[in-house]
């Protein structure tokens, strides 16, 4: 019989009271003995700069409860919700201990097994309605969305909340593949993913604003102690990407030296929307302003906003294409506690991939993986020039964090 390990994806950008919740009511609903979280790199699903580093983030995921924290490479943190599930999942699965995987949900109660069969299956009549819903100039998310909830009404509805909507992605990826993963629901408590005000139980966004209107007391009054002590010290010695204007200033220069055509080459990016991006380049003052200029019903906020930080570490359309299609090359860890040191010990034996702690491991692995590690060295780079002490270069000898030491 397996020892129960559940995993979990996650940002903790930054890490708050909804997530401690949630890890105490994963390892207690899974009986788990261990947990691993797969964590977004310096770049995050968005399309934006996390707050803190990923090494700060794995401090605190492991004063939260975690057990070994591994590395989601920027190439796949950074993009739509299929492509970061797709690369999370199978890095828990590839682990070959993790034998659960828990998420919040803002509906734990949703059914997901029918729309499952219908995404994996694709019958004519979805893939009509899917159709009918692109030409309607929707974006694929909400196109897709509707089009399941012509077939199973509600399900549009369900699939407005961040959470279910990614759970949705793990589920599919987990059914695709046939990974031998079972599912932890957790309901989700307090505010809604994008939801802007802080509460008992405030979202990350909301910590975020917060702290962009320079509320900082108040915003880590909302944090678990640990958290909000690591998240105060970044601050307090330069370390916490509080400020867009830096990005902003890179990204604006790089469009503005590339004409349209130069644009079309990054990742996702066609239809069109190479003119739009460079020309609001030169109206807006700010990433945000650049962002909801370029927004529109096909083209959401996040998926502009990703073209942006895919532009910045230069991950052209067919090397990333390729990356999805390869999925992840390694396993990186980026810290562990002494239960994770064993657990560690026993992945070695059973991962599908090879399991690496420092960064010149990847060049040896394969291309492929030579190739996601540089990009990850790039956006680390770019990450150091955002914030006001950029530790440039510390990232190709970084070793990993060992809580306790």
């Amino acid at each position: 019989m397996h020892t129960p390990i559940t995993g979990i994806v996650a940002e903790y950008n930054p890490l708050h009271l909804g997530h401690l919740h949630h890890m105490k009511e994963a390892r207690s609903l899974s009986g788990a003995e261990g947990i691993i979280v797969v964590l977004s790199s310096n770049f995050v699903q968005r399309g934006e700069p996390a707050l803190i580093s990923k090494w700060e983030r794995t401090k605190a995921t492991l004063k939260c409860g975690a057990d070994l924290v591994l590395e989601l490479p920027l190439v796949f943190s950074s993009h739509n919700a299929g492509v970061f599930a797709n690369a999370a999942v199978d890095i828990l699965a590839m682990t070959g201990i993790v034998t659960h995987i828990s998420f919040g949900l803002e509906s734990p109660d949703w059914q997901m097994d029918k729309i499952l069969d219908i995404l994996i299956e694709e019958p004519e009549p979805f893939k009509f309605c899917l159709k009918e819903e692109l030409d309607k100039g929707y974006s694929f998310v909400e196109s897709r969305a509707n089009a399941l909830d012509r077939m199973v009404p509600g399900t549009a509805e369900k699939m407005k909340g961040s959470n279910n909507s990614l759970a949705l992605s793990y589920m599919l990826r987990i059914k695709k593949k046939n990974w031998n993963i079972d599912a932890v629901p957790v309901k989700r408590l307090g505010s809604g993913y994008h939801d802007n005000e802080l509460t008992e139980f405030s979202s990350a966004t909301a910590v975020r604003k917060a702290l962009s209107k320079g509320e900082v007391s108040a915003a880590l009054s909302r944090l678990p102690d640990f958290s909000a002590e690591i998240l105060r010290g970044a601050i307090e010695k330069g370390r916490a990407c509080t400020d867009e204007e830096r990005l902003w200033n890179i990204l604006r220069s790089r469009l503005l030296s590339m004409d349209p055509g130069d644009i079309s080459k990054y990742a996702e990016i066609g239809e069109g929307i190479e003119y739009l991006l460079r020309e609001k380049a030169i109206k807006s003052s700010s990433f945000t302003e650049w962002g909801k200029a370029c927004t529109s019903r096909r083209y959401p906020l996040g998926r502009v906003q990703r073209h942006g930080i895919h532009i910045l570490i230069g991950l052209e359309h067919w090397t990333n294409r390729a990356f999805q299609r390869m999925g992840p090359p390694y396993i990186r860890v980026l810290g562990m506690n002494e239960k994770g040191r064993k657990m560690l010990r026993r992945m070695r034996k059973t991962a599908s991939l090879p399991v690496i702690t420092r960064c010149g491991a990847a060049s040896s692995i394969s291309d492929t993986a030579a190739k996601v590690m540089k990009y990850e060295l790039i956006g680390s780079e770019i990450w150091e020039q955002l914030v006001t002490d950029g530790q440039f270069g510390m990232e190709h000898s970084r070793k990993i964090i060992i809580s306790g030491e």
